[in-house]
């Protein structure tokens, strides 16, 4: 069974997206982000996240922010991206935002593998299905 990383502020949604991949078919990790007021995680602290060690595709909020040791805000998507670009990612954003071009662009010129995600349940399952099908042969070729 795979196993899917959602990140992402939005815990309505994220708990729609995981109704929606258990019932896929797919194992769902679930991380709301950095929590209010030092907006911190392990990755910060410790320079790996367990959680995305673990997963074959991961979910991004596109707009979830952590705080570096300076202070200074950064993206975790981008963040993940780098420190696994053999996972593929999608960003997806909550049904009451419309997603940003220009935010995707911008994580996509640090992190190209990145997608935006489909917006459509039955579209979006699908493009799961082909990117974890295009990582797995990639992943057989090494």
């Amino acid at each position: 069974m795979r196993t899917i990383l959602i990140a992402h502020h939005d815990q309505a949604f994220a708990e729609q997206l995981t109704t929606e991949l258990r019932e896929g078919g797919y194992r769902v990790i679930d991380c709301a982000g950095p929590w209010p007021p030092e907006l911190r995680c392990i990755r910060c602290d410790k320079g790996y996240c367990p959680l995305t060690e673990s997963a074959d595709l991961m979910i991004y909020d596109p707009e979830l922010t952590g705080l570096n040791d300076l202070g200074q805000p950064y993206n975790l998507a981008v963040d993940s991206a780098r420190a696994h670009p053999e996972v593929p990612m999608l960003l997806a954003w909550a049904p009451t935002h419309v997603p940003d071009a220009g935010t995707l662009r911008t994580i996509r010129a640090q992190a190209p593998q990145v997608h935006g995600a489909a917006r459509e349940p039955a579209a979006r399952l699908r493009q799961i299905s082909e990117l974890l099908a295009a990582s797995s042969k990639l992943e057989m070729l090494r």
